[in-house]
Order: C-alpha cells, then structure tokens, then sequence
C-alpha cells in the first residue's frame, strides 16, 4: 500500500478569512500542535491566536486548514495582509514581523506531511490571480515546505527567491554543568562573579511558571529589559506599547501550557536580572533578557544565563536554543547552530513588477540615507518604524482571500457539507496586573 499516495488524495484545503476561526480551531489546533509541532512554542494556538488578538487586528487573514476525509485537521497555515510599497498585494505569515518567532512553517501532523505541504501549495498557486508577492520569513532552512511551494507556484511564471535569515545559537545537553563549564572560555569570570552575587544581602533565583506568578513576573522583566535598552535608545526585541501587551497577554496561556519559566535574580529584596524562556519537548529556549544596567559590572546576566543552563542540565533537557541572534552571550555558551531563511514568491503581472520596482527604489532611499546617518539615529528610526507597525498603523489595505473557485471576496470559512460546524471558543481573559 502506498500510503503518502493514499494520503495526498484524502486532504483537501479549506480556505477562511473570518478572524473568528482563530479561536474556533483552539482545540483541533492543540491536538495537531501536540502530534506535529516538534516542540517549537511559536507554532502554537497560545502564540499565534495572541499574537493575532494583540498586534494583528486590523490585518486581513487567509487561514488554510488541510483536512482528512474524516476531517480531522492534519494541516494548518496562516497568512496576514502586511504592508506593501504601492498596490501590490503582499502576505506573509502571521507572527512574521515584530515578536521574533523562529522556525515558522506550516503545522503538519506526522505522516501527512507531503500530502499536506503539496495541497496547501496547489491552493495557494491556483489562487495566484488574487495576490502578487508572498513573503515567508524565517522558515526553518531546509524543510519541505520550500520545494513544495517552488514546485508548484514556479511552473506558473512565479518568481521564487530563497535568502538566508538567522543564525540560532543552540547545543545539546550532553553530560553534566560541571562539564560543560570547563569548555566555556569565561568560566573564570563566571564562577567569580556567582560567588561575589552569592554573598550579597537577600541573593535568590526565583523561577515564574504558574500562571499566577506569569502577570507579575513578566512585568518585572519587561521592566528590566527596558532598563537595560533605554540607554542605547530603546529596544528592537519588545519595544514598548503593543508588543509589551502581546508578552502579558500570551504569558499566562503559555504558563498553563507548564510552557514558561521566567527566571529573576534578586539582591537586597529587588530583582536586577531577568531571563524570559520556554520550555517544552526536552528543550529550553531562550528568548529574552533583562537587567539593571547599574549592575552591569557584576555580570548578573552572566550568572543568570549559567542558573538557565544548569537548571537545564538538572531537569534532564535534551537542548538548549538560544533562537535568533550571534551576541557574544549567546556564543559563550553555544557550539552549534541552525538557521532561518526566507522565501520570497512573487507572481507574475504588471502589479507585481510594479511593487518590485517601487521596493528597488525605497532599498536604494534606504541604503543613501543609512549612510550618511549617525548609527543611533539610523537605529532609533528603525525601532520608530517597527514601533509603527506594532501599532497596527502602517499597513495598506489587502483584499480578502474567498476559496478557490468562489466569487472573489465571497464568505469561504467552510465548504459547505466537509468544514467542522463552529463551537465557540471564549477567548483568554487578560490576567489582571498588580
């Protein structure tokens, strides 16, 4: 029997633009996360629906769910309208932009996956008159979905263009901290600077990962991360406002998930270091930080970073990610790596060709006026415009994805007789702040 043949003919797509599908697929889309998602946290309902819910509002959404003949969801992508130089209509995957997510791809259950990625494909290929440039950021180099998309879009006239995006810091946890402590070139200056921390009045390391804790701790350390990037014009990682509320709305979901660990170093009864991660399927990541710049002198980020590691080797870990990024903190402790990429398919047309060339244009703007900034101001433009899109602000309009085959802008959240009938779904209540 061949059963990937017996696979690609049993999936069929079906395409939505109601935003409130999101919180109607929260159930099938655990279930499938929890078959599929090889551990990666941003692939979750809890990330993306918040991340939807927060900072994607006032975007447009073509959500493609791949179901069985039982209809059992065995494949799940969602894109967002995003903002776009001229006319051309531009998409790209939701939580691509501003949060920092790695590793995004489309969600498949185990077995399904050629099935999945060729059907979603052909849909999004047989849709081609009605979008003009598909930006697929920070895709896991290598996977499938890439050959699957180029496969299919390619032989239409599409413009495909793969770009490398980020380097991942990871290892594996292989031994001991002891260890792993001697290959770490500042050893010294760890080991030192944990002894002095050591001695100081009312030194602990508390760890956040109920949801009760989650609200007052992620106040602590978006505190703290701002602390430490105010001086150098504000943060690129959480800058503040809308991205700030994504983290306090998500955290306490992903606490219930038994996802988070927030650690928070304390002296004299007030926190000056903080580390934001996630733990799930025998891997910690790594994905944010914080600490009281008066402090910086005695490394308490440092010594932070090492509780992480050791606190991975004790709970029996397989890996530790440090996600994207080569800062020295990072390679300290690394010896490997993966990578992201991007993939770029524009469609071929007069509205195409006509955005690519007003992108041209804006690139070389850019580049003219990068070189003749002051490098923190060319940085703090930068953090203004991501700022702006957090917002929500600057976005052109995108026109709505109907199914293949319907009139364009028509209701496509379910083919009629095949899609689940809804259950409504009470989305997360924002956990009170103190």
């Amino acid at each position: 029997m061949n059963t990937a043949r017996d696979h690609l003919s049993s999936v069929r797509v079906i395409e939505s633009d109601d935003p409130a599908r999101l919180a109607m697929l929260r159930e099938e889309w655990a279930e499938l996360f929890q078959a599929g998602a090889a551990g990666n946290p941003f692939l979750s309902w809890e990330w993306q629906y918040t991340f939807w819910r927060t900072l994607a509002q006032r975007r447009p959404l073509w959500i493609l769910e791949a179901r069985e003949r039982d209809n059992r969801l065995s494949g799940l992508l969602v894109l967002t309208g995003r903002a776009s130089i001229g006319t051309s209509r531009r998409w790209c995957l939701l939580t691509n932009g501003i949060t920092g997510t790695d590793a995004i791809d489309i969600l498949v259950r185990p077995g399904f996956g050629p099935a999945v990625r060729e059907e979603i494909s052909r849909v999004i290929a047989t849709s081609m008159p009605r979008w003009d440039v598909l930006d697929l950021e920070d895709l896991p180099c290598g996977t499938a979905t890439i050959g699957a998309l180029r496969g299919a879009l390619a032989p239409r006239g599409a413009r495909v263009v793969l770009s490398p995006r980020f380097a991942c810091p990871t290892f594996a946890l292989r031994g001991s901290f002891a260890e792993h402590l001697t290959r770490f070139r500042r050893r010294e200056v760890f080991l030192r600077r944990r002894r002095w921390l050591e001695r100081q009045p009312g030194y602990r390391v508390a760890v956040a990962e109920t949801p009760a804790e989650a609200a007052e701790a992620m106040d602590d350390l978006l505190r703290l991360h701002q602390l430490r990037w105010d001086e150098e014009g504000g943060s690129s990682g959480i800058p503040r406002g809308p991205v700030q509320d994504f983290h306090r709305e998500v955290a306490p979901l992903l606490a219930q998930r038994g996802w988070l660990r927030i650690y928070r170093m304390f002296v004299n009864g007030r926190s000056i270091a903080a580390v934001y991660g996630l733990e799930l399927a025998s891997r910690f990541y790594y994905y944010q930080s914080g600490m009281d710049p008066a402090w910086r002198a005695r490394s308490p980020g440092l010594v932070l970073i090492g509780k992480t590691v050791e606190d991975a080797y004790a709970r029996h870990l397989t890996d530790y990610d440090f996600l994207r990024g080569s800062e020295p903190h990072k390679l300290d402790w690394a010896t490997d790596r993966r990578e992201t990429c991007a993939l770029r398919l524009r469609a071929p047309g007069l509205r195409s060709e006509a955005g690519a060339a007003a992108e041209e244009v804006l690139r070389v703007a850019r580049e003219a006026a990068k070189a003749i900034a002051p490098p923190r101001m060319w940085s703090a433009l930068q953090r203004a415009r991501r700022t702006v899109s957090a917002s929500g602000l600057w976005l052109t309009s995108a026109p709505r994805i109907a199914r293949a085959g319907a009139p364009f802008g028509a209701p496509s959240t379910r083919v009629a007789g095949r899609g689940p009938e809804p259950v409504a779904v009470a989305p997360p209540v924002r956990a009170k702040r103190e």
